[in-house]
Order: structure tokens, then C-alpha cells, then sequence
């Protein structure tokens, strides 16, 4: 049996509210809520998502519309997680500064770029390169806010509720990508593009509200120590520690392999997917895609919230990367619209099954003096999601969006079929 040696600080009561007792059955499918400042935490990223979903089918619209160009489109969405990269910097910050503060800072940033953008685009004349400019910044912004936000979880709750509060996170993302797609295009439609960003402007404003009272209270480090370290040492020593640490490096590598086979090849194709295969060129069977996702997302977080207590986590990482390839070959092969989302559901569920579990095991083995270090190398690997995109489109062009997938799809199940047979620590994994 495999387990991790390094420790963290002993969880601390909530303060003037002492240990909430631990739920059972159904209550454990929502146990992280009971403590006040994972509530307040959980609410500020659903509050973040429903404006991330909402800016992200605006500005997809929008760059279609200025430029006609698919390259363009790709180039300026691509923008937005290209700058995650950075995200292990950011994360030297978070184990370096208080975290809280780090994330008021950057939803301030996030505020006032959104409600620069919606006056651009009510009192002004947008151009692509406006878009280009919004798309780098925001993805500076959300460089520095997704390693913050995401170490935060294991602040605010014990360690025997981490995975609940994981999973529980997952679904305040997905749960907005059910209805924020939908909603943005009505709004595009009736009131144009500027409206969008002024709600997630006021989205944002209520995040920063909710911020203000949060206190991180679990599994706190002292920053002083991290604060007096020559910075390319810290960010070194992050590298280090996941290089050294088996467990941490098996499921970087797994959630590496699944981002450029699977996440990438399918996000980057659903609109040439949607228009080669299903006929509909337009935005409305892409939305219905695209929630057909959250969906998906929202079921196998929900399901891994009710189970987090299931100890063999590394059989869950391999049934979900194989039930997502298995579903992305599916998607390959549909040929009507109710069949691809229902592909969809099925090859996001089994993601979320993945992700939850892999952050979680994360956010369980690594200490708090160099968790947002971590997570941002593991945050990472989402910026590399294009990369993927760039080669599934490469295939696409020249044989077919479907045999895109299928590439991606088969190369990922081959991958984690060599990793399942040969990295006995992998199928041993337990928490």
C-alpha cells in the first residue's frame, strides 16, 4: 500500500464554532459546506465561473465576428489559457504571501479588465486587437488566481474533508458551464456583447465581497521562512519536490498525458465537430455541446462528492482516463446530435472522476510551505492544453475532425494502459 510521508499543520476549529460533526450517507455528498469559510470559498468560484462562461462564449463571438478568421478565433481563445504556463511562479507567490490577500488583489485586476472591455464595447469601436490585448491580460489574471483559489481549498476544511471540498469545487465550476454558454448567447443576441461583461463585472465584485471575511484556518504555513528565499531557488524546490515525491509525479505525468490527448483534442475540435460532422455551422448545437459537458462535469463531481471516502484512488484515475478515452471514441463515431452529447456527458463525468481525484491526492500528500508551488506546476499543465489543440487540428485538417479524435483518444488509452501495467505504484494508490 502506498501512502505519502509528508505531513501538514494539525487542522484547527473553525474559530468560535469548534469541530463539526462528520456526516454520513447522503449529508457526505455536501460535508464540505458546513465549515463557513469553505462556504464562503465555494461561493466566490461559483460567483467566478458563472463570469468565466459568460466572458468566454462573448469573446469567442466576438472574434469571430471581427475577424472571419477560425486561426484568429483559435489564437485569441488559446490567449486565455496559454498564460498558465506561469503558473508555477505564481505558485513561489502563494507560499510566499498570504493567500487570501493574493486573490483580493488579482479579482480587483479582474474587475477593472472586465469593466474596461464592457466600456470599450458599449461606448467604443472594438478591434481584433483589442481582443488579443483583453485575452492576455485575463490570462495573467487567472495565472495568479487559479493556484491561489485552488490552494485555498485545503485551508478551509480538515483533511478528512478534503476530497469532499474538491470535488464540491469542480461542481460550482461545472455546474455554470451547464447554463452560462446558454445565457450569454441569449443575452448577445438581445442586448449585445457589452452587457455580458458589465454581470461579470458585478460577478467579480461580489466574489471580492465574499473574500473579505474568509480566513484560511486548516493546514496553515508560515510564509516567513518562503518569504526570504531567493525566488528561483523556491521555484526550483517546487520542480524539486514533485521530481522527487512518486506519488506527485505519477499523477502530474497522468494529468499531463490526459490534457494533451484528451482535454485538448476535444475543447480545440467541438466547433469544427459541430460544423463538419453535425451539419450546424452556427452557435447553437455548440452550446448545447458545451452543456452537455457540464453536465457531464457536474455528474461525476457530485458522484465523486458522495464516494470521497472510496480509498482506492488509483484504480479511480485509471477507470476515468479509460472511460473518457472509450467515450471520446464514441463521440468519433456519432453521427446525430443526441448521440455526441450524450458522448459528452459520459467523457466529461469520467474527467471529472479524474481531476477530482488527482487534486485531491495533491492537495492531501503536499505540504502547506509549498502547496501553491505544486499546484502551480500542476496548474501547469492546463496551459498546455493548446498544444494538443494546435496537433489535433493539424490531423483534422488533413483526415477529418473524427479521425482527430480518435488519434487522441487511442493515444491516451495506450499511455495509461503502459502506466497501469508497468507503475505498480499507480494501481496501488490508496488515500
Amino acid at each position: 500500500m502506498q501512502r505519502s510521508t509528508a505531513t501538514t499543520a494539525a487542522p484547527t476549529p473553525e474559530p468560535g464554532r469548534g469541530e463539526p460533526r462528520r456526516a454520513t450517507g447522503w449529508g457526505q455528498t455536501f460535508e464540505a459546506l458546513r465549515y463557513r469559510n469553505y462556504r464562503l470559498l465555494w461561493t466566490s468560484t461559483l460567483l467566478t465561473s458563472g463570469g468565466n462562461w459568460l466572458q468566454q462564449v462573448t469573446l469567442g463571438w466576438l472574434a469571430y465576428e471581427l475577424t472571419r478568421s477560425p486561426l484568429q478565433v483559435g489564437i485569441i481563445m488559446g490567449l486565455r489559457t496559454l498564460p498558465l504556463l506561469l503558473s508555477p511562479l505564481t505558485g513561489v507567490l502563494a507560499d510566499r504571501f498570504d493567500r487570501r490577500i493574493m486573490l483580493l488583489l488579482d479579482q480587483a485586476a479582474l474587475i477593472v479588465i472586465a469593466v474596461g472591455f464592457a466600456a470599450l464595447l458599449v461606448f467604443g469601436e472594438p478591434e481584433p486587437w483589442h481582443l488579443y490585448v483583453f485575452s492576455v491580460l485575463v490570462g495573467l489574471a487567472w495565472a495568479v488566481n487559479n493556484p491561489v483559489r485552488q490552494a485555498l481549498v485545503a485551508n478551509s476544511v480538515p483533511k478528512t474533508s478534503l476530497m469532499n471540498a474538491v470535488a464540491l469545487n469542480s461542481v460550482a465550476f461545472n455546474s455554470m458551464r451547464t447554463i452560462g454558454p446558454a445565457i450569454g448567447g441569449v443575452f448577445i443576441v438581445a442586448f449585445g456583447p457589452g452587457l455580458n461583461f458589465m454581470i461579470q463585472a458585478v460577478l467579480y465584485v461580489l466574489v471580492f465581497a465574499l473574500m473579505i471575511p474568509y480566513r484560511p484556518v486548516y493546514a496553515t504555513a508560515d510564509r516567513e521562512q518562503a518569504r526570504n528565499e531567493p525566488l528561483l531557488r523556491s521555484l526550483g524546490e517546487g520542480f524539486r519536490h514533485v521530481a522527487h515525491e512518486p506519488t506527485t509525479l505519477i499523477i502530474t505525468l497522468v494529468t499531463a498525458v490526459m490534457t494533451l490527448t484528451m482535454m485538448g483534442f476535444v475543447m480545440n475540435q467541438l466547433p469544427v465537430y459541430a460544423a463538419e460532422v453535425l451539419g450546424s455551422p452556427g452557435g447553437s448545437v455548440l452550446g448545447l455541446l458545451l452543456m452537455a459537458m457540464g453536465i457531464g462535469g457536474v455528474a461525476g463531481t457530485i458522484t465523486m462528492a458522495r464516494f470521497s471516502s472510496f480509498e482506492r484512488k488509483g484504480l479511480l484515475v485509471i477507470f476515468g482516463v479509460v472511460g473518457s478515452g472509450l467515450a471520446i471514441l464514441a463521440l468519433a463515431q456519432a453521427t446525430v446530435l443526441w448521440q455526441a452529447m450524450a458522448a459528452l456527458v459520459v467523457q466529461q463525468a469520467f474527467i471529472m472522476v479524474v481531476m477530482t481525484t488527482n487534486n485531491t491526492i495533491i492537495h492531501t500528500i503536499t505540504p502547506d510551505a509549498i502547496r501553491g508551488r505544486v499546484i502551480g506546476i500542476y496548474m501547469m499543465e492546463i496551459g498546455m492544453m493548446p498544444i494538443g489543440g494546435v496537433t489535433a487540428g493539424a490531423i483534422a485538417g488533413r483526415y477529418g475532425v473524427d479521425v482527430a479524435l480518435m488519434v487522441g483518444a487511442t493515444a491516451g488509452l495506450v499511455v495509461i494502459g503502459l502506466f497501469a501495467a508497468f507503475v505498480p505504484r499507480l494501481r496501488e494508490l490508496r488515500f
